[in-house]
């Protein structure tokens, strides 16, 4: 069951994050993406509070990194950026950082997964 639910939490991850970035390329419908993808990861991630317990402590504090991570991704947002280019603020901050945030979330559930799967 929990190997199960890994599967699809990690299928769902990474195909949306797949679909994010054949849609980069209209830039537009990819930041759009990103977003529901972004939605996707979050929920995920306290999805994963659900087998917390049966996690190896490497994992747990990859979580732990992410959801720092995230909070100090979303601290960042607070901070007045027009010092920036606008594109540049765009394409790192809209685009690329999340995306990294995404990916290692998705390493996150690959591991998960592979332990489950072994300890099974």
């Amino acid at each position: 069951m929990k190997t199960t639910f890994i599967k699809i939490l990690y299928n769902i991850n990474f195909g949306t994050f797949i679909i994010t970035i054949v849609l980069m390329i209209s830039i537009y419908l990819g930041l759009l993406f990103e977003i529901l993808l972004g939605f996707i990861q979050i929920l995920s991630s306290l999805l994963l509070l659900i087998i917390w317990k049966q996690l190896s402590i490497k994992n747990k504090k990859r979580i732990f990194r992410y959801w720092l991570f995230v909070i100090i991704y979303f601290t960042f947002w607070l901070f007045n950026w027009d010092f920036l280019n606008e594109w540049v603020l765009y394409l790192i901050g809209i685009a690329f950082i999340p995306l990294c945030i995404s990916w290692f979330l998705i390493k996150i559930l690959e591991s998960v997964k592979n332990e489950m799967g072994t300890a099974t």
